[in-house]
């Protein structure tokens, strides 16, 4: 594992995992959830079973930290826009690795759970952002594939959440639906018609409501998206530390297999 920041702050790096071999091989980045919030990191997030499992296939893994929301009081250590730049940064990071560690950046793959679901859909849809808006790139690591499981994909229904104040901390404040800072946050108002998007949603989330993953599926046309409802499962069951019915991770290493085509 090699370990690279792409920022200043301590909480701006990432740790890059590839075998000890001579080929280009495609990239999975790994964004973790936790609502925004510094009581989760890379290390404490079950995305961490993701990286594991892929740690021993024919693939380059970045697993991303970024700076995130102060999880009691007031969000000083990552106001908005930081934990978007923080992405997009770590995320366009890549292209200065991609020689010494050959990463065949022409396919890349993003997944994230919960929040991390929310940003790695957003950071995929990158290319739809409003050129007025301060999280506009005019060049970008463009992402191939987005796994997002059980994500928050709609920030305009909050109250799909067990936490919508959450929403409003991440944003920095409550606003329209038409606002350009929502629109240009969220997935479900962003969708990129290059990109495949796999949404895996539990029937059973109490914390993330199944509505969040039918919003976003209803506002595309619907030709570039993958939907599979994870019957029975609930916020985090799909992962093996929480469920000994594998049948849902055994799913989502089909996909991962099948679309990077290890």
């Amino acid at each position: 594992m090699h370990i690279y920041h792409y920022g200043a702050d301590s909480q701006q790096f990432g740790q890059l995992f590839r075998p000890q071999n001579d080929a280009f091989l495609p990239v999975v980045i790994v964004v973790h959830g936790g609502y925004w919030k510094d009581n989760h990191s890379l290390d404490s997030y079950p995305t961490k079973q993701i990286v594991a499992y892929l740690a021993n296939k024919n693939v380059a893994v970045w697993n991303l930290e970024y700076r995130r929301m102060n999880s009691v009081g007031a969000n000083v250590s990552a106001p908005w826009p930081s934990i978007f730049n923080d992405v997009a940064q770590g995320i366009d990071f890549l292209t200065t690795l991609a020689t010494e560690h050959k990463l065949d950046l022409r396919n890349v793959m993003i997944i994230g759970h919960s929040a991390g679901g929310h940003l790695a859909t957003w950071a995929a849809s990158r290319g739809m952002i409003d050129k007025n808006s301060a999280l506009y790139k005019a060049e970008y690591l463009a992402i191939k594939t987005v796994i997002a499981i059980a994500g928050v994909l709609d920030l305009r229904r909050r109250n799909d959440l067990g936490q919508p104040q959450q929403i409003v901390k991440l944003l920095a404040g409550e606003f329209a639906d038409g606002h350009s800072r929502i629109k240009n946050c969220n997935p479900a108002q962003l969708i990129d018609n290059s990109v495949k998007y796999i949404i895996m949603h539990g029937d059973k989330d109490k914390e993330v409501n199944i509505k969040q993953a039918i919003s976003f599926v209803s506002s595309s046309n619907e030709a570039n998206i993958v939907f599979h409802v994870l019957a029975g499962i609930d916020h985090f069951t799909m992962f093996p530390s929480f469920n000994e019915n594998l049948q849902s991770w055994q799913l989502l290493q089909h996909i991962i297999s099948d679309n990077l085509a290890l």
